[in-house]
């Protein structure tokens, strides 16, 4: 019965109170819409109400239809498909951060669910049964890294396979023999440190597990991390900081952690900067970043978080890899913000990522450009070659593109890089200071003289830029600044052998021009008591004078 004066409402249970979700006309379509509802399994109840408006005004209801549901939210749990999968073969690989990262991207729907970090489920005979009970993930996910791991050993996948179980019981038995020990009232990290046993990674091991019980209390991945930074503020922590960085890096893992962590960016590119600055310990608080950002950045700082900046730099790799913009809402600053990111990456000191991360930076550069064709991997590098705004930076791009094997064409770029740039400034710009300029030159022709780049020509090219630092010693009177000849005698030679050891100079040339600054006084008439004379006070100058004669020693001029 339908009419005018006739409508059908799809009504849902939502705190014990029916509401109306939609009014059809027809019958048919509001239960194909009531039934539809109920097939996405979040509802508790769904009913469809005919009503019938009367010529007096009155409404009657008749109730049509009324289905009960589960009132849980269906979860996809199923796995991620990864792209590769490390081959363990000892049962601590399978707690590596290779491992672990694995285990992270492959398990993300499943770990998300149960705000579960790769650390924990390892650890946990509880979870680890949960995991390997729900459905058919366990042999799902044995059957995908077997494949994967078989195509570099060169096993059949049976035989991965049948490893990988054998590898799991053992797991699964290790937690299960370690997760007697109560819990403290605590929850610091001294409290669970004194109930870990035996040493080594032994001892590691069930402080990870004790670690991870606790951990597994909190429902939240900032909380999780809250309680880490936490423990890793603790006084006793010591070596221990180790073992915090390990489930920080699994933390850094999810997508959500990470932009909560990082609070607002207005675009995957600023956002891809942060990251890298956050994994060097340099990172600006964004708007609504949470407490635990500054303690963060603060260890990323102090340099005690290793794994965890492995990950958040193979996240910056994998997302320049990919194809999402970087300025989505913007296309038409995909360009500057992509110069933005490279400079970020890739500085006078060195690229953040290795070789992954350059080679990711020719592969977007490529995208970006649309450079197709033959050859088009050496045209996207001297494309990229291009966006770099020195000579210092290009060569580390190179250098790490050649790392694992340098082809003569990359070799060929190189030499015309090193060769064609015969001034300071082609290779660090103008506005650097000196000092910086030096180091930045120095750390270069490091990269240049190392077992990366081929020899020949790796000597001359060397060669070159120990040349280019000469000429810039000589030319801004670095070294007649620093021995200023109105200066007393002692001031200036601890200067000149401070400077000499600083680093800042390339040992050849110009750390000789520097040294035969220094020889020349030692080898003036009565040296020392010249020096003693120019130091005023006797005592502060044999004070100065024994310093003076360390520091020789530390350079090496005895």
């Amino acid at each position: 019965m339908s009419g005018r004066n006739t409508a059908f409402e799809i009504q849902v249970l939502k705190d014990k109170n029916w509401v109306i979700q939609e009014i059809r006309p027809d019958e048919a379509a509001a239960t194909a819409f009531a039934d539809s509802l109920l097939q996405k399994g979040n509802l508790t109840a769904v009913r469809v109400v005919r009503t019938y408006l009367r010529q007096d005004g009155s409404q009657s209801e008749t109730v049509l239809l009324e289905k009960s549901g589960d009132g849980k939210v269906k979860t996809d749990l199923s796995l991620t498909q990864v792209q590769d999968a490390p081959v363990c073969r000892e049962l601590d690989d399978f707690y590596s951060l290779a491992a672990r990262l694995t285990v992270g991207r492959m398990a993300r729907k499943y770990l998300d669910e149960l705000v579960l970090t790769p650390t924990e489920l390892l650890h946990l005979p509880g979870e680890l049964k949960r995991f390997g009970d729900k459905d058919r993930l366990l042999m799902t996910a044995v059957d995908l890294a077997a494949g994967l791991q078989a195509k570099q050993t060169g096993e059949e996948s049976k035989v991965r396979r049948d490893f990988l179980f054998t590898m799991w019981e053992k797991i699964f038995a290790r937690a299960r023999n370690t997760s007697g020990i109560k819990l403290p009232e605590a929850k610091t990290l001294a409290a669970l440190q004194k109930l870990a046993p035996g040493a080594g990674e032994e001892r590691s091991f069930q402080l990870r597990t004790l670690m991870s019980r606790r951990l597994v209390e909190v429902r939240s991945w900032l909380g999780k991390l809250d309680l880490l930074l936490e423990w890793a503020a603790e006084p006793k922590v010591g070596d221990d900081i180790t073992l915090i960085d390990g489930v920080i890096a699994d933390l850094m893992i999810p997508a959500q952690v990470l932009q909560d962590v990082m609070g607002f960016q207005s675009n995957l590119g600023t956002a891809l900067c942060s990251i890298a600055d956050l994994a060097l310990g340099r990172a600006q608080a964004a708007k609504f970043a949470p407490s635990c950002f500054v303690p963060l950045n603060d260890l990323f700082a102090t340099e005690r978080l290793p794994q965890a900046r492995q990950v958040l730099l193979n996240r910056v790799t994998r997302e320049l890899r990919g194809t999402n913009p970087l300025s989505r809402n913007e296309p038409g600053q995909e360009y500057e913000m992509f110069n933005k990111l490279v400079h970020h990456m890739v500085g006078d000191l060195g690229l953040l990522g290795g070789p992954a991360m350059a080679e990711a930076m020719v592969t977007r550069y490529g995208a970006m450009v649309r450079v197709n064709g033959q050859d088009s991997t050496l045209r996207a590098i001297e494309g990229l070659l291009g966006v770099l705004c020195d000579s210092c930076r290009r060569v580390h791009l190179l250098v790490s593109l050649g790392e694992v094997g340098m082809p003569a064409e990359l070799l060929e770029l190189l030499k015309v890089q090193v060769t064609g740039s015969d001034h300071i400034n082609f290779w660090v710009p103008v506005k650097v200071p000196p000092r910086d300029r030096m180091v930045a030159m120095t750390v270069t022709h490091g990269v240049l003289a190392s077992s990366s780049v081929p020899n020949p020509p790796r000597d001359s090219l060397a060669q070159c830029l120990d040349e280019v630092l000469t000429r810039y010693l000589v030319d801004e009177g670095v070294i007649e600044k620093i021995d200023k000849a109105d200066d007393p005698l002692a001031m200036r030679a601890i200067r000149l052998i401070k400077f000499c050891g600083s680093g800042v100079l390339i040992r050849g040339k110009s750390l000789d021009l520097a040294r035969s600054r220094i020889i020349e006084h030692l080898r003036q008439p009565q040296f020392e008591e010249k020096f003693l004379a120019s130091s005023g006070d006797p005592s502060s100058g044999e004070k100065n004078l024994r310093e003076f004669h360390r520091l020789l020693r530390e350079v090496g001029f005895a």
